[in-house]
């Protein structure tokens, strides 16, 4: 197995990683808020795995971007021509940009969060962490998606 091998399927394995974190963290910052519990600092560390996993998996997306994918080398070689082909564009522009978008998202609701009174971190846990898996799961490529499908799980 080489390098780009090893880097594609941690980031396939990671998404999960990311999924779940931030799945708890939505379930667990909203049941905090609309149940008016008093702060519980397991959530802000659970939003600090969170944004951890966000890291890592953009560090792991990177290095398929810049240094290892096959497909994004190809676009690289006639940018132009892969703006008119979907599913070179989704990997050249879209799914880039909006993960990056959503790794912004989980770090300026984790942040503020911590900045924030105790009883307004639940609120903003719930709505910043809702958003980047919004965008994350927008630009996951699931076996049904149309622009470039992949596994569910890589074997």
């Amino acid at each position: 197995m080489n390098l780009y091998n090893i880097t594609l399927y941690a980031h396939s394995y990671m998404r999960w990683a990311v999924v779940i974190l931030g799945v708890l963290l939505i379930v667990r910052a909203l049941t905090g808020w609309l149940g008016r519990r008093p702060w519980d600092a397991s959530v802000g560390r659970l939003g600090s795995f969170f944004t951890i996993s966000m890291d890592i998996q953009l560090l792991l997306g990177l290095l398929l971007y810049g240094v290892f994918s096959p497909v994004v080398r190809r676009v690289f070689d006639d940018f132009g021509a892969a703006m008119s082909d979907a599913r070179l564009r989704f990997w050249a522009v879209e799914h880039i940009l909006v993960m990056v978008i959503a790794v912004v998202l989980a770090h300026v609701g984790h942040v503020t969060a911590k900045r924030l009174p105790e009883e307004k971190r639940y609120r903003r846990y719930a709505i910043f962490a809702g958003l980047a898996m919004l965008a994350v799961l927008l630009a996951i490529p699931w076996p049904f998606s149309s622009a470039d499908p992949r596994p569910l799980f890589r074997v």
